[in-house]
């Protein structure tokens, strides 16, 4: 399903309660999107916390469930990630999604969520923009992230990435006023050239280990390209759970790997960065590898699709979606 000008957007808190802990950053992230001819419609946690969550497993499914069923909604995106994504699963309407399917949008922990729809329904989800951390942002941050979100579910087939000429790795206090962003320089990184076509699987490389081994992780296949990212993780923490994917024969499957940015990563005395250690630990394998690419917690967040055919050229460092 497309979405264009007057499409509504329906927005669901599938962990963190960022609606209720930076309402002003909600508002801003809102005003925006409406700025761009975008109607958006709150699910029934907004505003909402319990603790450090914006409700129960069963209320968070329950508030995702019956943004599916409104038949005024276009597109369902996560407001933010957070760390408990998983816990309801069980209890998404994945028969009802299957025959009447919208595009999910999401990233960080929402992995789990658009994980779980394209291994129960084979269609396929996005990792792409949070609502409120996407769109609250400053130019031209917001603005290339909604581009290549409306770009991506858009294309009819093919499409071809342009990364951006800057980024910003900051580390937002959301409940606070943002008046300015970091712009450095954008350098995309070839660790090993070729090329590839494969399906696109991956996520936030801590949350896809929180759900190896479930039923809502999909099985990886022979020539699959994996993206992954993390933010403020430490060194040990990523061999984890990288040494978790290589036991179960995941980079022996896949046919090219994606990384994104990683703000802050703790090298923890290794002195390496995130995309150097990865490579590392993998002994440098002989696909192609892309690495320092804007599908990550810096922005612009750029959207990547699960579950869709892409090609991977890391030798001219493009990606290329294709129908």
């Amino acid at each position: 399903m497309k979405i264009e000008t007057g499409s509504t957007i329906g927005v669901f808190s599938p962990s963190w309660c960022i609606t209720n802990e930076a309402p002003e950053a909600a508002a801003r992230a809102e005003k925006f999107i409406r700025s761009q001819g975008f109607n958006v419609k709150h699910g029934k946690l907004w505003g909402k916390a319990d603790a450090y969550v914006s409700g129960s497993p069963e209320e968070r499914a329950d508030e995702f469930n019956a943004l599916l069923h409104d038949p005024e909604i276009r597109i369902l995106m996560a407001s933010v990630g957070g760390q408990v994504t998983n816990g309801m699963l069980p209890y998404i309407d994945y028969e009802y999604y299957a025959e009447n399917p919208k595009p999910v949008v999401g990233m960080s922990d929402v992995t789990a969520l658009l994980m779980a729809i394209y291994t129960k329904t084979g269609v396929p989800t996005y990792y792409g923009s949070n609502f409120v951390t996407s769109y609250a942002r400053l130019n031209p941050y917001r603005d290339i992230a909604l581009k290549s979100l409306c770009d991506v579910l858009n294309f009819e087939e093919c499409y071809k990435y342009i990364f951006p000429e800057y980024y910003s790795d900051d580390v937002i206090e959301w409940s606070q006023e943002l008046t300015e962003e970091k712009c450095i320089p954008n350098e995309i990184i070839t660790l090993s050239g070729g090329k590839v076509s494969g399906r696109l699987i991956g996520g936030n490389l801590y949350t896809i280990g929180n759900i190896w081994g479930t039923p809502y992780m999909p099985e990886i296949r022979k020539g699959d390209i994996l993206f992954i990212e993390d933010t403020e993780e430490w060194a040990c923490s990523v061999e984890r759970t990288l040494a978790q994917l290589k036991i179960c024969g995941v980079f022996d499957m896949i046919g090219g790997l994606i990384i994104g940015k990683c703000r802050q990563f703790q090298h923890y005395g290794t002195e390496k960065t995130y995309y150097e250690f990865i490579y590392d630990y993998l002994n440098g394998p002989n696909y192609p590898v892309l690495a320092e690419c804007d599908f990550s917690h810096c922005a612009p967040m750029l959207t990547l699709p699960i579950g869709i055919t892409a090609k991977l050229d890391a030798d001219a460092q493009t990606i290329e979606l294709v129908r």
